[in-house]
Formats: structure tokens, C-alpha cells, sequence
């Protein structure tokens, strides 16, 4: 472990300018590639990125960003890829299933053109993922000189390169939770209540964080502080896209509710990469209600949990485990971009090893085989609900090699 004299010293002149230049040379790299990426007519824009961008335009223009004909019709023009399948003959549109507070994200991007959005979308939320995670490096105490381990998770996380691929929203959410984590090191509550708002774009995934920040309301000022930062960034994000658009809410509403269409799949007929999700399309009739039960359990039993042990000043150490917990209990969604989530546990484990300690070896090439096997699915175009082994192998690699570091601990 460096002193925190050496580990705060400022590079030399050398060392400053040799960083210089290879960052300018990797700035050039990156500016070369995008532009090869958005104009190659050969290759198909992401999807998600598509719906991302459709919905956003279509919200400016005071269209509904929920109909699925209007989101078809504008992802079609713009080269959408072939998304006919024998499951979907007809085709479907990338529907962008957040609540209306989300669409102020998708403004920002569908207000730009579709070439320079999705460079700034796609290469912009792989920055954001980098930078977020160097930063949870250092929340979680990580040596700055060994800032390398942070970036090198990065590189080889299966999930952060299928979320580059497809262009979702994780990057942005896993930002809100590592800028909670920060503010709350900074003593800013209510702006970690804002940032942590960024995870409401995906609500379901993260309903044991919500749960214990609203007992930490109930129990703590700085709790009220951080619930207050969240309700006014929300209500500001929420009126934005109501004045945008007055018919939102309603829109929202009849399409989360609504049956599938010829133009997209209800929220009941997606195939989520998760174990109740495989249950219950294991079931006569396929009874939606299944997939809500494991929440419907974890939610009361974490409330009891929080109340008596949790508080605002614990979620550093609770989060590596809270999180991954709650995308194993979602009662759908959880997809394998999503699970850039599991950088927090990853960096808040890693930071506790010592230079040259690793963790055991069983569980190291567990985890290389995990996130290998996710890359070449990604590239195969394996069908979303076969993830389902993803984050239960993850969990395991995570438990294993906190044993393993524990038990080293204790030894010494």
C-alpha cells in the first residue's frame, strides 16, 4: 500500500507529457473509429440506441414517444436494423419502456443528428462507465496508483461491452449510483439524492436501494435530504416531459399496460434473462404474477433488514450486495447490460486485495469464462433469455473470492 504522502504526488514533467500524448493519440483513435462506426453503411445502428433516439425525437416534435407505429415507422428510416424474426413476423419497433421523467434523457439525444447521437450515445456512456468506475476506485479507498485494476474490470467486463453494442442505458445509471456514493463521501445529500435519481429509469432493478432510502427518510435528516434531492430532480425531469408532451403519462400508461401490438411486444411478452422469468414460461398459461413473487419476498424481508441495521452511512458497505441482489429479484428486465451494476461489488472486492494477492484461481477463471462467454454471445446474436446464467455465476465468483479474502484476513 503506497503512503498517502506518494499516493497524491503530482506526475513529473515527463511522465505529464508522455500522459498527454498518448491521450491525444487515443482521442484520435477513438474520433477515427466513430466516424467509421456511424457511417459505415454496412453496419446497423444499435438498437436500443435506436429507440433512445426515436423516442427522444419523436417527444420534441410533440408526438407520442409510446406508439409503436410512430417508433417503427422512424427507426425503419433511419437503418433499422432487421428486427423480422419467427417470433415477431411482422417485425417491431425498440420500444423505450421508461416512465415519462426518463424521456428527458432521450430528449437530449434525440434533438441531435442521428449520426453524432449515436457516437455521443454510444461512445459517451462507454466514458461515462470508465470515469464512474475510476471514481468508485477511489470512494471505495482504492491506491491511486493502482487506478490500472479499475480500468482493466472495465475492459473486461462482458456486460459493459454489451451494453457498447447495444446501445442501452446502463452506463447511465450505474453513473447516478457511483455520483450517490460520492456525494454522500462529500457530506452533499441532496445531491446524491439527484444523482441516484438516474437509476428511476429502471425502477424495478433497484427496488431494495429505494426501499432503504425511503427508511433512512423515515429515520434520518440526511436521509429526508437525499429523498428530497431525488423527489426535486425527478419532478424537474417529470414537468419537463409534461410540457414537452401533456398526453405522456397517459400514453405511458395505456402502452405498460397494454397487450402487444403488430408493431411491438407488451412488457408481459418479453422473455427476461432471469430464473423466474424461466419459471413461469415453465407454467400452464404463463401467469405474468410469477415473476414478481421473488421481489414480492426480498422487499419485506430487506425493510426489516434496513430498519434495524441500515442508515444512510451504510450503503458503501452494503450496495456491493444490495445491488446484485436486486437485479436477481427483478420481476423482469435484468438484462445483460444491466449488469454493469456488478462493477460495485467487483471494484469495492478489488480494492481489498493487496498488489500481487489475486483471489482464488477457481474463481478467477470462472469469472474470465463468464465474461468470454458473454462477449462471443453477444457477438453470436444468442437469444437474450439464454443470459439467464450470468449474474447467479457472477454472484458465485463475487462470494468466492470474498470467502477467500476474508479467510486471509482472519489469518494474518
Amino acid at each position: 500500500m503506497s503512503s498517502p504522502a506518494l499516493d497524491h504526488a503530482p506526475p513529473g514533467p515527463a511522465r505529464a507529457a508522455v500522459s498527454f500524448v498518448l491521450l491525444g493519440l487515443l482521442l484520435a483513435a477513438g474520433a477515427y473509429l466513430a466516424h467509421g462506426y456511424v457511417s459505415a453503411p454496412g453496419i446497423a445502428r444499435p438498437h436500443d440506441f435506436l429507440q433512445v433516439w426515436s423516442a427522444g425525437r419523436l417527444h420534441l416534435d410533440g408526438g407520442n414517444p409510446y406508439d409503436g407505429a410512430r417508433m417503427y415507422e422512424l427507426q425503419a428510416a433511419n437503418r433499422m436494423p432487421d428486427s423480422r424474426s419467427a417470433e415477431w413476423p411482422n417485425g417491431y419497433a425498440s420500444m423505450m419502456w421508461v416512465p415519462p421523467w426518463g424521456l428527458v434523457v432521450s430528449m437530449s439525444i434525440g434533438a441531435l443528428p442521428i449520426d453524432l447521437a449515436q457516437a455521443v450515445w454510444v461512445y459517451g456512456q462507454l466514458a461515462l462507465i470508465f470515469s464512474a468506475t475510476l471514481v468508485l476506485w477511489r470512494v471505495y479507498g482504492g491506491a491511486r496508483d493502482r487506478r490500472w485494476v479499475a480500468a482493466a474490470l472495465v475492459l473486461c467486463s462482458g456486460p459493459v461491452w454489451w451494453q457498447t453494442v447495444g446501445g442501452q442505458y446502463a452506463g447511465v445509471m450505474f453513473a447516478g449510483v457511483v455520483g450517490y456514493l460520492a456525494a454522500r463521501r462529500a457530506n452533499r445529500p441532496v445531491l446524491a439524492g439527484a444523482l441516484v435519481a438516474l437509476t428511476a429509469l429502471k425502477p424495478h432493478l433497484f427496488s431494495l436501494f429505494a426501499v432503504g432510502l425511503m427508511i433512512d427518510a423515515v429515520r434520518s435528516p440526511v436521509g429526508r435530504r437525499v429523498v428530497l434531492g431525488g423527489a426535486l430532480a425527478l419532478g424537474a425531469a417529470a414537468l419537463v416531459s409534461t410540457l414537452a408532451n401533456p398526453d405522456v403519462w397517459g400514453q405511458y400508461a395505456a402502452a405498460a399496460t397494454g397487450a402487444r401490438s403488430e408493431f411491438y411486444p407488451g412488457l408481459r411478452d418479453w422473455f427476461s434473462p432471469t430464473v423466474q422469468a424461466w419459471v413461469r414460461h415453465a407454467l400452464p398459461g404463463q401467469p405474468f404474477w410469477v415473476q414478481f413473487v421473488p421481489v414480492g419476498l426480498a422487499v419485506p424481508a430487506f425493510a426489516v433488514y434496513w430498519w434495524r441495521r441500515g442508515g444512510p452511512d451504510h450503503w458503501p458497505a452494503a450496495l456491493p450486495w444490495v445491488l446484485p441482489a436486486g437485479l436477481l429479484v427483478a420481476p423482469y428486465g435484468s438484462w445483460p447490460s444491466d449488469l454493469v451494476m456488478f462493477l460495485v461489488p467487483l471494484v469495492a472486492l478489488a480494492v481489498r486485495y493487496a498488489p500481487g494477492e489475486l483471489p482464488p484461481r477457481g474463481a478467477l477463471l470462472l469469472f474470465a469464462a463468464a465474461n468470454l462467454a458473454v462477449l462471443l454471445s453477444t457477438v453470436g446474436q444468442v437469444a437474450l433469455r439464454s443470459y439467464v446464467w450470468v449474474a447467479p455465476v457472477l454472484c458465485v465468483c463475487l462470494l468466492t473470492a470474498h470467502a477467500a479474502r476474508a479467510r486471509a484476513g482472519a489469518a494474518r
